[in-house]
C-alpha cells in the first residue's frame, strides 16, 4: 500500500489556518502526547467496533491502495477464504476524508460481509471544486473497473451499488447519473446519506440520466447540524423517473436521549482502516487536524455504535436485499419497530434507533 500523503503546502493550506484560527479565538487545547498514550486513544475505537461485531462469513480482509493522488483508490475484499465472485459496493467518502480510516467500521462490516469495497480517493486539498472531484472519482472508478477484471475475486456487476456520506452522498447520485459514460452498470442501490454539496446546491439536472430500475434511498440525521443544507429532497425530487415503490426518504432517529443523530453519525472510525503506510508523524498531523477541524465547526469524529449497527448499516444492507428480491424500498423500515410518516421529502420515514 502506497500513502496519500499531502505535501507540505497542501498540509499548510489545510490544517495550519484552523490552528491559527483557533488560537485566534482563546481555544486552549492540550498538548497530545506523542507516545502509546496517544496511540492508545484512538485504538479505543477498535474496542467499540468490536462490542457491536456480529458473525461474519469472512473474517479476514486485504487492503489495497492502487494508483496515486486523486486518482487513485482503495480494494477492501475478503481475504485468505474467497468467495468465487462478490457484489461490489462503492464507498464515496465525505469532505477530506480521503484516508478510509473514518468510514473503517462501515468497510469492515460490508468487506467481512463478502462485498468488494471499492473506496475512491477522488480529493487532495480542500482547494479541490466540485467538479474537480466528480472527475476524479469517475476516473478512479473508470481505472478500478478495468483492474477488477483481473481481481482474484470476480466482481458480479449484477449486484453493484453505491453509497456515500455528506459530499459523497452528493456524488453517490452523480456518479450513478454518469455510470454509463464510465462503463459501469446502473446500481441496483443508491443510498445517499446526508446528502450535501460544497458550493450551494446540487447540481440535478443529469440525474434524470439514472435508470428507473435503480433504488433510491436517502437517509438523513434527525440532528443534523447541517440540515439547512442538505440535498436530499432536491435528488428525491430530480428523480421522477424512478417509481416512488423503488425511492425511500428516511430520517434516522435515537431512541435514547443521551445519542444525537448528527451529521458525524454516520462515520465509523478504524484505527485498522488507517493507511499503514503513513508515517506516525502524518497520523498526528491528520489526527490534529480533524481535532481543529471539528472543534472549529461544532462535528465530532464519530463513533461505532447502535446507530451503525442498528442503523446506516442495515439500511444499506436491506435496500440492496430488497432491491434483489423487488420488494418495495420502504419494506426496509420493517426493521424498526417506531417508524411514523410516508417516506418522501414531504414526510419522511421517520425510524427509531431503540
Amino acid at each position: 500500500m502506497r500513502p496519500i500523503r499531502f505535501g507540505q503546502a497542501s498540509y499548510r493550506a489545510t490544517v495550519l489556518p484552523l490552528l491559527l484560527l483557533a488560537l485566534a479565538t482563546g481555544l486552549m487545547v492540550s498538548c497530545w502526547p506523542l507516545g502509546s498514550n496517544l496511540d492508545s486513544r484512538f485504538h479505543s475505537q477498535e474496542t467499540m467496533a468490536a462490542s457491536a461485531a456480529q458473525p461474519y462469513p469472512y473474517t479476514q480482509i486485504s487492503k489495497q491502495l492502487v494508483g496515486d493522488g486523486a486518482s487513485a483508490y482503495w480494494v477492501f475484499q475478503p481475504e485468505a477464504t474467497k468467495p468465487l465472485s462478490a457484489p461490489v459496493v462503492l464507498f464515496l467518502h465525505g469532505w477530506m476524508a480521503m484516508d478510509p480510516y473514518p468510514y473503517g467500521g462501515w468497510i469492515d462490516h460490508l468487506a467481512k460481509s463478502g462485498n468488494i469495497v471499492v473506496y475512491p480517493v477522488f480529493q487532495t486539498s480542500r482547494n479541490d471544486t466540485p467538479e474537480e472531484m466528480q472527475e476524479n472519482a469517475l476516473r478512479a472508478i473508470r481505472e478500478a473497473i478495468r483492474d477488477l477484471d483481473n481481481n482474484p475475486i470476480r466482481p458480479d456487476w449484477n449486484q453493484f451499488s453505491i453509497v456515500g456520506h455528506s459530499l459523497g452522498g452528493g456524488l453517490s447520485a452523480l456518479v450513478a447519473a454518469n455510470a454509463q459514460s464510465v462503463g459501469l452498470p446502473m446500481p441496483q442501490v443508491i443510498m445517499a446519506v446526508a446528502p450535501g454539496w460544497t458550493e450551494g446546491e446540487l447540481p440535478t439536472a443529469e440525474l434524470s440520466q439514472i435508470s428507473s430500475s435503480s433504488y433510491l434511498i436517502i437517509v438523513e440525521g434527525a440532528d443534523d447540524e447541517l440540515a439547512e443544507s442538505r440535498q436530499g429532497a432536491n435528488i428525491y425530487r430530480a428523480t421522477p423517473q424512478i417509481p416512488s415503490e423503488r425511492k425511500a426518504y428516511f430520517v434516522l432517529a435515537s431512541g435514547d436521549d443521551n445519542l444525537e443523530v448528527t451529521h458525524s453519525s454516520p462515520l465509523s472510525p478504524l484505527e485498522s482502516y488507517r493507511n499503514a503506510d503513513l508515517s506516525r508523524r502524518e497520523v498526528r498531523q491528520q489526527r490534529f487536524g480533524t481535532f481543529f477541524f471539528n472543534v472549529l465547526t461544532g462535528q465530532n469524529a464519530g463513533t461505532i455504535d447502535q446507530l451503525d449497527s442498528a442503523g446506516y448499516w442495515p439500511i444499506f444492507d436491506s435496500a440492496r436485499q430488497a432491491a434483489a428480491s423487488g420488494r418495495p424500498a420502504l419494506s426496509v423500515a420493517d426493521n424498526f419497530s417506531q417508524v411514523t410518516g410516508s417516506g418522501n421529502p414531504d414526510s419522511p420515514q421517520r425510524l427509531v434507533v431503540e
